[in-house]
């Protein structure tokens, strides 16, 4: 167990510059442009 601990210490700031990353190429793929699009729009829309 404290292995892993310590391994966790050792890589995490690895890990979340991959978590990074993965968000950034996740949000300017250019596919996503309608879907945040439409989610820019959803505050300004009455409601139904």
């Amino acid at each position: 167990m404290m292995a892993l601990i310590q391994w966790l210490q050792h890589h995490s700031v690895v890990m979340m510059f991959l978590v990074f990353i993965m968000i950034l190429v996740t949000t300017f793929w250019p596919g996503q442009k309608a879907m945040f699009d439409k989610a820019a729009h959803i505050p300004l829309d009455d409601d139904r």
